[in-house]
C-alpha cells in the first residue's frame, strides 16, 4: 500500500481515506510513524492495539529464497505477502493495481496455499502446461465463470475434471506460484504472524525445505540465460525469418511477441511463467526467430561495483549463524575443550557436494565459522553470489547447525540443552 502523506498542524498526519480504512483507523486515531531519513517510511497502529507481530523488508536486502528459509527454520504460522514491480525494475509503483502480488500461507513453516495475481499463475494455465485441459475447453468454460462460481467448480460440472483432479491441480498451482517467487529478484515482503486462511488449505506433497530446493535448481537453471535475456523490461521483436515447426508452448509465445509486450508482459500474457517462458523465449532466440534483447542500462547514479569476494548481506540470516555457531561453541567450551575439534568432524562425514561447500571452512578458537567463504564456494567462486548460491549456502548452515545442536544435546545435561536451544530458537526469530 503506497499513499501520499500530508503534515498537518501539531504533528498530524493526514492519509487517504482507503489507505486509513486498509489501517483500520478513522480520523483522529494515533499512529505510529517509524523513519529512515531520506529512505524508509512505515505507518502503523499503535503498538498495543497491534495483535500479530510482522516482518517486512525490501527483497534485494533479503531475497525471496532467504525469507522462505527463515519461515521454514522458524516454524513460523502467519501469512507472507510478496509485491513485485509491473513492468520494469526500480521504484515500486504508487498503485496496488500496478503490483504484481503474490501471498503464501504457512503453518508451523510449511506452505499451505498461495494466491497470485500473474496470469500465468492462474489455475487455468496451470491445468493447461501441465496437460490436463485442452486450451479451447479452458476458455469456454472460462466464459461460464461467474461470482460465487469459479473456474474450478465450472470444470468440474462440465465433466473435464473430478474432485481429486480439481485437488491435485490446486496444489500443483501453489507450488507453482512458490516457485515462481522466487525467480524475482526485486520487490518487498511483509510477513504478519497468526492464524492463516485455512479455507483453500492444500497438503503439498513436499515439505518447504524440498520445494526451496527445487525452486533454486530452476534458479539455477536460468542464471546462464541471462545473457540471453538480460532485461526483462526489455521489448521484444520477432525477426522476418519464417518458423519451421513449434510446441505448443513456442507458438503460444512466439504469437505474444508482437513489438510491444516486454519479457516479462509476453511470458505472463502467454500464460507460460517465468520458468517455462525463458527457456522458450532463449530457445527462440537461438534459431533467428526473435530479435537480440539489449541489456538494461543502469539508472542514473546506479554504478556496476566490483567485490573481491562473496559477502553476505550485514545483518541476515548469514550474519545469524555466525552469532549462533560463536554462542553453541562457548556453551560446549565449558564442558568440552576440544568443542571446536569434535564441531569440525562433522565436515569429515560429508559427501563430495557437502565438502566442497565447507572447503576451507573450519571452527576458529571462539567458535568463528566463516560463513563468507561458504557462501562463495556454493556460489562456486563467484564474486557475486545470485539467490540460488545464497540459498544453497543457507541450506548448507541449517545442516550444520543441526548437528551443532546435536552436539549440544550429548554434551550438556538436559536443562543446559534445552536453555541452549531456546537461545538459539530466539536468535533465528531475531529475538536475542
Amino acid at each position: 500500500m503506497r499513499a501520499r502523506l500530508a503534515i498537518g498542524a501539531d504533528g498530524t498526519i493526514a492519509l487517504p481515506r482507503r489507505e486509513a480504512s486498509a489501517l483500520g483507523l478513522v480520523d483522529g486515531d494515533a499512529v505510529e510513524v517509524h523513519v529512515v531519513r531520506g529512505a524508509y517510511v512505515a505507518v502503523e497502529r499503535p503498538r498495543k492495539e497491534r495483535e500479530a507481530g510482522y516482518l517486512a523488508g525490501s527483497l534485494r536486502a533479503l531475497s525471496a529464497p532467504e525469507v522462505f528459509h527463515f519461515l521454514a527454520t522458524s516454524l513460523k504460522t502467519g501469512t507472507l505477502l510478496l509485491s513485485f514491480d509491473g513492468d520494469r525494475g526500480g521504484p515500486l509503483p504508487d498503485s496496488p493495481e500496478g503490483l504484481r502480488r503474490k501471498t503464501v500461507s504457512f503453518r508451523d513453516g510449511q506452505i499451505t496455499f498461495a494466491t497470485s495475481t500473474e496470469r500465468a499463475d492462474r489455475l487455468g494455465a496451470v491445468l493447461w502446461r501441465s496437460g490436463r485441459v485442452a486450451r479451447p475447453e479452458l476458455e469456454r468454460c472460462a466464459r461460464l465463470v461467474a461470482a460465487g462460481r469459479p473456474l474450478g467448480q465450472v470444470l468440474v460440472e462440465e465433466g473435464l475434471l473430478d474432485p481429486g483432479q480439481l485437488y491435485a491441480a490446486m496444489v500443483e498451482q501453489t507450488r507453482e506460484i512458490v516457485l515462481n517467487a522466487f525467480l524475482d529478484q526485486d520487490g518487498e515482503f511483509v510477513f504478519v504472524e497468526g492464524r492463516p486462511d485455512d479455507r483453500n488449505a492444500v497438503k503439498l506433497p513436499v515439505r518447504t525445505r524440498e520445494l526451496l530446493l527445487e525452486g533454486m535448481h530452476r534458479r539455477e537453471e536460468l542464471e546462464p540465460l541471462a545473457t540471453l535475456i538480460p532485461d526483462r523490461g526489455a521489448v521484444v521483436r520477432r525477426t522476418a525469418a519464417a518458423p519451421g515447426p513449434l510446441s505448443e508452448v513456442e507458438r503460444q509465445v512466439l504469437e505474444a511477441v508482437d513489438g510491444r509486450r516486454t519479457v516479462r508482459q509476453l511470458l505472463d500474457d502467454a500464460q507460460v511463467g517465468p520458468y517455462l517462458g525463458t527457456r522458450t523465449l532463449a530457445a527462440l532466440l537461438r534459431a533467428g526467430l526473435v530479435d537480440p534483447i539489449a541489456p538494461r542500462a543502469p539508472a542514473p547514479g546506479e554504478a556496476m561495483v566490483e567485490v573481491a569476494g562473496a559477502s553476505p548481506p550485514a545483518g541476515g540470516p548469514f550474519e545469524t549463524y555466525a552469532r549462533i555457531f560463536r554462542h553453541i561453541h562457548r556453551e560446549l567450551s565449558r564442558v568440552q575443550p576440544e568443542a571446536g575439534r569434535r564441531l569440525e568432524s562433522w565436515f569429515g562425514r560429508l559427501d563430495p557436494e557437502g565438502a566442497a561447500l565447507f572447503a576451507g571452512v573450519h571452527v576458529g578458537v571462539d567458535g568463528d565459522l566463516d560463513v563468507a567463504q561458504v557462501l562463495l564456494n556454493a556460489s562456486e567462486g563467484s564474486p557475486r553470489p545470485g539467490p540460488a548460491a545464497r540459498a544453497r549456502a543457507l541450506e548448507a548452515l541449517e545442516s550444520f547447525l543441526a548437528f551443532a545442536l546435536f552436539e549440544v544435546k550429548n554434551c550438556l545435561s538436559p536443562a543446559e540443552a534445552s536453555r541452549v536451544l531456546a537461545e538459539v530458537g530466539r536468535m533465528q526469530t531475531g529475538k536475542a
